[in-house]
Order: C-alpha cells, then structure tokens, then sequence
C-alpha cells in the first residue's frame, strides 16, 4: 500500500486517521506524531498524525508512506521513480496531482479526500481520539467509516487476510461498493 500526502494538506489530515485505524486492524505503526495541518488552507490547524519516519510491522501488507512536504510546504520526501510512476499512472499531469494519493497493490486507488476534513475542525487530538470512542459522533461516523473503505481495500489486496477483519460485517458492506 503506497501513501502519498503532503503534512500541510487538511484532506491528508483527515484521511490519516482512517489510515492509522485501517492498519492497525492488519498490523502495527509504530511511533505515531501528531501535526497540525498548515495554518493557511482550508480547515485550519487540523489536529492529524504523520507517517513521516513512522514504521510498519504486518505479516498481511507491506505499508509505504510518503510525506512529500512538511506542515509549511517545504520539501519532506521524494517519492521514488517507481512511486512516482504509479502516481502518474492515475494522475498522468504532474502539475495537477493531487493530495492525498494512496495505492492499493495496483488494484484499487483513491485519489483525495474520502470525507470532509471539517468535521475535525477544531478539535484537540484527544478530543478527535474520544470521539472515536462514541459510535454515533460525526468524528467517528466519518473517520471510522472512511476506514471501513480502506479496510476493504486492503482485504482485496490481502485476499482477505486476516478473514476475522475482512468479514466483519463493517468491511463486508463497503466491498460490494469498491
């Protein structure tokens, strides 16, 4: 699974959250940063996580994250030739690339935001984390239900491993929808 976000962008904020929850269900990140999105884009000051020198540990998928630039857009990381032929596979015009950009073994993609960033407009880290706790709050409607669709990507690229993830009933409804 190839990952490639910029730290400034709110859409990367947002959807780093569902990452971390979609893999954690196949493995384990290890540390974890929280970052602020950048001050000036749309969402303000989102409270997120980076990837930027995380690590991944999983016997199902091998996980590669590319933070291209930091919270003020300066560069971070170049994404390899390799990398940047998968991205211009799915976004062929350099110039019009967009965040965040994720790869599923060449099977599936998503390109941008898988639901609106403001709904963590405003909130500390640990009050998006207590959300998450709470089933019925809009955090964790949108961040936990983006990682459902996450989650079932990853199972079509694990061919459904481990089963007791890939079948539960969550990540079963949004398959038929991938």
């Amino acid at each position: 699974m190839l990952y490639i976000g910029a730290e400034f962008c709110p859409y990367c904020a947002a959807t780093r959250w569902s990452m971390a929850i979609a893999l954690s269900r196949f493995g384990t990140l290890t540390p974890l940063h929280g970052i602020h999105s950048s001050s000036t884009d749309a969402d303000p000051n989102t409270a997120t996580l980076t990837f930027y020198k995380s690590g991944y540990n999983s016997k199902y998928l091998n996980f590669t994250p590319v933070e291209v630039q930091t919270v003020s857009r300066g560069p971070l990381q170049n994404p390899t030739s390799a990398q940047n032929a998968i991205w211009a596979k799915y976004e062929p015009d350099a110039n019009s690339r967009g965040y965040p950009f994720i790869a599923f073994s060449n099977k599936l993609v998503m390109k941008g935001p898988i639901y609106d960033a403001a709904v963590l407009q405003g909130k500390s880290w640990s009050q998006i984390a207590a959300a998450l706790k709470d089933p019925t709050s809009p955090v964790s409607h949108s961040v936990v239900g983006a990682a459902n669709y996450i989650t079932g990507a990853i199972c079509k690229m694990t061919n459904n491993q481990p089963s007791d993830v890939c079948t539960s009933p969550a990540v079963q409804a949004v398959q038929s929808g991938l």
